[in-house]
């Protein structure tokens, strides 16, 4: 893992106008214990708003990705970021309201972060590969 992503300094990301809209309407209508609501609404404030072909297509993880990511035991894990109202139609799904599904939110392929779990441990994950969503 980075180390300077260890720390604290999280690496830079970004969004789409799509899914920034997406994650507005869900974060104004949530009502969960603020910890992971708070990390997703600090992660989608300072993502760079950008089109997925911005800078000739350089994958970053979006809503409906599919991503395998390394955890900080070096466990790797493949699945598809998702919304929780896509949780009943997706079994290999990553709700983006889970402390690692907004950890992974606007990465690219090598980078790290780190995030705090719910039960008050730090965790991180790095990129290994991204598949842009379906369609």
């Amino acid at each position: 893992m980075n180390r300077k992503s260890m720390l604290g300094d999280p690496p830079p990301i970004r969004i789409t106008p799509h899914d920034l809209g997406r994650l507005d309407v869900l974060l104004a209508h949530l009502s969960q214990p603020a910890g992971v609501i708070d990390f997703l609404q600090r992660e989608v404030d300072r993502a760079d708003v950008a089109d997925y072909s911005d800078d000739g297509g350089t994958p970053f993880v979006r809503l409906g990705s599919r991503v395998t990511f390394a955890d900080d035991r070096g466990t790797r894990h493949t699945a598809t970021l998702i919304t929780p109202d896509e949780a009943a139609r997706r079994q290999d799904g990553i709700s983006i309201l889970t402390p690692v599904g907004a950890a992974l939110l606007g990465l690219s392929e090598g980078q790290s972060i780190a995030y705090g779990t719910l039960d008050g441990r730090t965790k991180s994950v790095q990129v290994l590969r991204i598949e842009p969503p379906a369609g």
